[in-house]
């Protein structure tokens, strides 16, 4: 192993002092004018407020701040002999150029005081040559929303993680420029807490050369940066109160489909064509044949230890049917975030920090081997300001999830919606087990790491460039849950049961009415590793106030330790495993 992160730093050292690509900033740029006589003012200092952040008007009045943060900003002329001009609510989104005219009046002698105004947007913006859109954290505050897929979701041209119909492996997410991308199965990770998201971008078409590895669209997000003098906390709780998630009866309910015709008095004991049903209750139902013609057929046969009563046989068929399919708990999502400046350290650099954490359940239609699908993350982002024009930022995430396993060939993916669940019950084989025992797919687990930072240099007010070095790593865990007990736990007419059809069974077992408790269950596997290194950076140069020019490069390495498939010990003829252990690498300018 030492060998790939060798390899890895001395790649990445030879391309540190190289320019690269996706700032994930913006520009103000307009005209500075005299208010009375419309004349140019050259040299105005135009700055923006809080931060080292300013140019200069030249000759003909006109300025550009480059590489300003996305967000929204005050902005503050000042000149000799004019009174102060500030704008305040000054919209700056990723990649575009907003326009601010300045003009400024003349200070009276003897009075004192700035002159105020409002931003606005306008009504087109000339500069973008893309289909994007915006989402502020003012929106999303507004918005019936708990994730950042569905922030996604309600602009046009999106469908949730789906734009212009594609999947969401054919999209980039990029998180403050750092990329979450998972490169098994090249799908980003989207689990951010909302309280720390500033700004959500999505672009769905007309890309710039600067963005890679993408077919569908481009979704950036910024985060908050925490203020330099004051603490804020925001936190979010959505509840929904235990309730059923599908319409009608449950599948344990006496009337159902799947218990009905085994416990009905008029039909279990002597069968379900006996005569007692109508020609369509029956069509309703599957054919049984009643416990008493079981119990006939098991006093027949060579085996004395099945041998058991019609009324056992039912009293076994409901203790193999026992699950509980009543939603107990509730569906929720906590999402809170705080921020600041760091303790002992803001007086160096303004230094302040950012943290959120987010969890989120959401109960199952049924109760799979999980019962829940269970998401937890969390996220921290420390700012500082080093010098004038330069500012480093570093952060690390977290995440988890927790569920069952929707693949029986080790894929990733979990359950997750009542949907997907049901679309899983219709129409295929072993409904009653896949409904009645607890293993008929395996339980998973994954966790994401990401520790990032980037570097940002202003050498003038017409140049900057950004470094940012990502370590992101993805952890499965599919695997069977705990082998079923086989030793007797209950008896029924002298015969004994074990747990069945609860725990994991890979040998042969069948229930009293033949709902199979065995074999062909949690066949899934998975306990691959992936941790991508990648180092990204730009130099953006603006040339004059029409002309701006970008340059960068991007090195990628993926260590990739893959090992996934299905298993079964007692029908191997369907095993497969696929494995691999590679380090690709990538390169773009």
């Amino acid at each position: 192993m030492a060998h790939r992160y060798f390899r890895a730093c001395t790649l990445f050292l030879s391309l540190l002092l190289a320019p690269a690509v996706l700032a994930q900033t913006g520009k103000i740029a307009g005209r500075v004018t005299d208010a009375t006589t419309g004349e140019a003012l050259p040299g105005v200092n135009v700055r923006i407020d809080g931060t080292t952040q300013g140019t200069a008007a030249d000759i003909d009045g006109y300025y550009t701040i480059i590489g300003v943060r996305p967000g929204e900003h005050t902005i503050r002329a000042s000149y000799i002999g004019y009174a102060d001009f500030v704008a305040e609510g000054v919209r700056v989104n990723i990649g575009q150029t907003t326009p601010l005219d300045i003009r400024m009046r003349e200070e009276a002698l003897g009075l004192e005081g700035d002159v105020i105004v409002t931003a606005t947007r306008p009504i087109v913006e000339v500069d973008v040559a893309s289909s994007q859109s915006n989402v502020t954290s003012e929106q999303i505050e507004s918005l019936p929303i708990s994730s950042v897929a569905s922030a996604v979701g309600l602009l046009a041209g999106a469908q949730g993680l789906s734009i212009r119909g594609s999947s969401s492996d054919e999209i980039a997410f990029n998180l403050n420029g750092l990329t979450l991308r998972d490169e098994r199965s090249n799908a980003p990770f989207t689990n951010i807490p909302l309280a720390s998201v500033e700004e959500v971008q999505v672009v769905t078409s007309g890309f710039n050369a600067e963005y890679g590895n993408v077919r569908s669209g481009v979704i950036n997000v910024i985060t908050k940066e925490g203020s330099r003098n004051r603490y804020e906390v925001d936190a979010s709780l959505r509840y929904s109160p235990p309730a059923a998630k599908n319409f009608g009866q449950s599948a344990n309910d006496l009337n159902s489909y799947w218990i009905r015709p085994y416990t009905d008095p008029a039909v279990a004991f002597t069968g379900t064509q006996n005569g007692v049903w109508d020609r369509a209750t029956q069509d309703q139902y599957p054919i049984f044949e009643g416990w008493i013609s079981v119990s006939e057929r098991r006093l027949a046969d060579d085996d004395p230890n099945n041998d058991m009563t019609p009324e056992a046989l039912y009293q076994a068929f409901l203790w193999q049917h026992r699950k509980a399919m009543k939603i107990d708990r509730p569906d929720y999502v906590v999402d809170v975030g705080v921020g600041g400046p760091v303790p002992g350290l803001n007086r160096w650099g303004d230094t302040r920090f950012y943290a959120s954490y987010k969890e989120d359940q959401s109960m199952y239609l049924i109760p799979l081997h999980t019962d829940r699908f269970q998401q937890r993350t969390g996220h921290g982002k420390i700012t500082s300001d080093l010098a004038r024009g330069m500012k480093l930022t570093v952060e690390g995430l977290y995440g988890e999830a927790e569920g069952t396993s929707a693949s029986r060939t080790g894929t990733p993916g979990f359950f997750v919606s009542a949907d997907g669940i049901s679309d899983n019950l219709s129409r295929v084989s072993f409904i009653n087990t896949r409904i009645f025992s607890t293993d008929y797919w395996s339980p998973t687990r994954t966790r994401d790491f990401m520790l990032g930072a980037k570097f940002t240099h202003s050498f003038d007010d017409r140049s900057f460039y950004e470094l940012r070095l990502t370590r992101y790593a993805s952890f499965y865990d599919t695997n069977p849950g705990p082998l079923r007990d086989t030793s007797d736990v209950v008896f029924f007419g002298g015969v004994g049961f074990d747990e069945g059809p609860f725990g994991f069974q890979p040998e042969p077992s069948n229930g009293v009415d033949g709902m199979r408790m065995g074999v062909g269950m949690s066949n899934g596997r998975d306990t691959s590793r992936v941790v991508v290194y990648n180092f990204k950076g730009d130099l953006t140069r603006q040339m004059n106030r029409f002309l701006e020019v970008k340059t960068g490069v991007e090195f990628n390495l993926t260590d990739s330790q893959v090992n996934y498939g299905s298993y079964d010990a007692f029908l191997p003829t369907s095993n497969f495993l696929a494995a691999w252990d590679k380090t690709p690498t990538r390169a773009a300018a």
